[in-house]
């Protein structure tokens, strides 16, 4: 069974990384405000998430729009409470912006990471 090369086993792990990044960031700052309703979110990201390093094409896209629209609402969140808000949550709602901004950009650009999809998608449909 063929393998995927060393370039696309790193780009795998740097999406992984920021994805776990993003995912601790988030639990803390839902424990920070006590929202409770925001953990379904987080697991069904995490859902997603796997489909997305199983080669789901469809995952993928939901994963870049979840990214996309949390990012456009965080930002939102900050301008309208930023006076409810304390300092942290605040910080914390930027520096996840940043990693929501990054996360598709890096899906959809990086070739490395695209191939090791298209490889795992092949690997399914065998």
């Amino acid at each position: 069974m063929l393998q995927p090369d060393l370039s696309a086993l790193k780009s795998r792990n740097i999406l992984i990384t920021l994805f776990v990044l993003l995912c601790i960031l988030d639990v803390t700052l839902v424990a920070i405000a006590r929202d409770k309703w925001a953990i379904g979110r987080i697991l069904l990201t995490i859902i997603v998430m796997y489909f997305v390093l199983q080669g789901r094409r469809w995952a993928k896209y939901l994963l870049m729009g979840i990214c996309s629209l949390l990012a456009v609402l965080l930002i939102a969140m900050v301008v309208v409470l930023s006076s409810k808000l304390s300092i942290i949550l605040k910080v914390g709602s930027l520096i996840m912006v940043v990693l929501c901004t990054i996360i598709p950009i890096y899906m959809a650009t990086n070739k490395d990471l695209n191939r090791y999809l298209s490889f795992k998608r092949q690997s399914y449909s065998r």
